[in-house]
């Protein structure tokens, strides 16, 4: 019998494929207040529970599949593992029923960019494609479409791979890594060695060009993808920089592909988004010429470093999606890129035990003020020793002081390097409300 535990998105669609194969099976969630009574309506073969596992289910459970948000050392899980009991997310159910191609997708950051450009490019190339993952909808739910997809793309977490082992991806990318999920694992190698899953038994293996992969991660080929000069012994396998006609284009080997200047988005992390993209489509039959539609048209994600306000000669960048150190330092590099005037970050929140300090380099020489707010504003301040650092409790509070702490051709960034839960539901719901207040303060004067 399976036990599935948690109940929210990814909880919810493994109760949808059970319910549609027949599979009786139990349903369980931490949360002692959490409304079940539409699920029992929805699902009248399935028991519920909610609060406190009931005793007597461990020994009629055999096989449970464990929601993403559920740590595998959680102290009410590791009896089933100890017994020897199988434990699996939803991307294992799904990478066991599937034999279409899937690419698969992971990294500290630019995972839901990277996501995006491989299913456009695909569907431009004429491919019928199912998104899901980590973005999109949970990948079970692809599976009860009507649709026939040619390729399934899934964008996956740390936490998904966790309990995924069954995956053999056509193509699968370990984009970058930087301190995440410090709250979680023990350890960055820790950290690193759930995001390395992905890989395993890959036709083709994504990797940055200086990544050093462990003799224990098995794939058939590697891709490797960067702006340096690449030291990869198969040219043809390196994505990079080519020129031609004096001109940078984005290519592989010797074969120049796409113009960099026809880039919508320019900057050195697109280059190297793009490039992922390129890498992971080199087993299908994408052109050039798809390439270069899909990166003239993409303009970005909503909540990464979207220019959102031009006021008084001052940007307003809202970055709510940079919910790491290592996103907000590329926010940052972009951002100064692209103004004269000298740069205000606004960050904070929930710190997940993250090391801050490389925030105080990038910001050195051309920071006008950091406004840190949320629950862990001292810690970061702590980590980093600026001069100029304000903290305060709410991000309405951090509008309304970037505000009147901004000059003429600076630029306000909001990239909190933080996860958002300690005042509100996600990160777009973060940046909805940045949107939101900017434009009120900016409008009216006040937040």
């Amino acid at each position: 019998m399976y036990l599935v535990a948690g109940l929210g998105l990814s909880g919810q669609s493994v109760l949808r494929y059970f319910a549609s194969q027949g599979e009786p099976c139990y349903a369980f969630d931490t949360r002692a207040d959490l409304e079940i009574e539409t699920l029992k309506a929805q699902y009248p073969q399935v028991i519920f529970a909610t609060g406190k596992l009931p005793s007597g289910w461990f020994a009629k459970v055999d096989k449970m599949v464990l929601s993403p948000g559920i740590a595998l050392s959680s102290a009410w899980v590791k009896p089933f593992l100890q017994a020897g009991k199988e434990v699996i997310g939803d991307i294992e159910l799904f990478a066991r029923s599937v034999g279409e191609p899937i690419v698969a997708i992971t990294g500290s950051n630019g995972k839901s960019t990277v996501t995006t450009l491989v299913v456009q490019a695909l569907k431009k190339a004429g491919y019928v494609v199912g998104l899901g993952g980590n973005i999109g909808k949970p990948a079970l739910d692809l599976l009860l479409e009507d649709n026939e997809f040619d390729v399934y793309v899934l964008e996956l977490s740390s936490f998904q791979l966790e309990t995924t082992y069954s995956l053999q991806a056509t193509s699968a990318a370990l984009l970058n890594i930087s301190e995440d999920h410090m709250d979680r694992y023990d350890s960055l190698e820790a950290y690193i060695q759930a995001k390395l899953t992905i890989l395993n038994n890959a036709e083709w293996a994504v990797l940055p060009q200086d990544f050093k992969l462990i003799k224990t991660v098995k794939v058939q080929n590697e891709l490797r993808f960067g702006l340096g000069d690449s030291q990869f012994p198969i040219p043809d396998q390196a994505y990079g920089i080519v020129k031609k006609n004096n001109q940078a284009w984005l290519g592989w080997g010797s074969h120049a592909a796409v113009p960099v200047q026809a880039m919508a988005q320019q900057g050195i992390h697109h280059q190297l988004n793009a490039l992922a993209m390129m890498a992971l489509c080199r087993p299908f039959n994408v052109s050039d010429d798809v390439y270069a539609q899909v990166l003239s048209e993409f303009k970005g994600l909503p909540y990464r470093s979207q220019c959102i306000a031009l006021h008084n000669h001052v940007q307003w960048i809202n970055d709510s999606k940079g919910t790491n150190v290592g996103a907000t330092l590329a926010a940052i590099k972009t951002s100064l890129a692209t103004i004269e005037g000298q740069l205000i970050l606004i960050a904070g929140g929930v710190g997940k035990e993250a090391n801050f300090s490389a925030l105080d380099a990038a910001l050195r020489q051309r920071c006008r003020a950091v406004i840190l707010f949320g629950r862990d504003r001292h810690k970061i301040a702590a980590d980093c020793h600026l001069e100029n650092t304000h903290l305060v409790e709410t991000l309405p509070e951090a509008i309304a002081l970037a505000d009147l702490q901004a000059q003429r051709g600076d630029a306000v960034l909001f990239s909190p390097a933080c996860a958002s839960f300690d005042q509100f539901q996600n990160y777009e719901d973060r940046g909805e409300h940045f949107d939101h207040w900017v434009h009120q303060r900016l409008a009216k004067g006040t937040v």
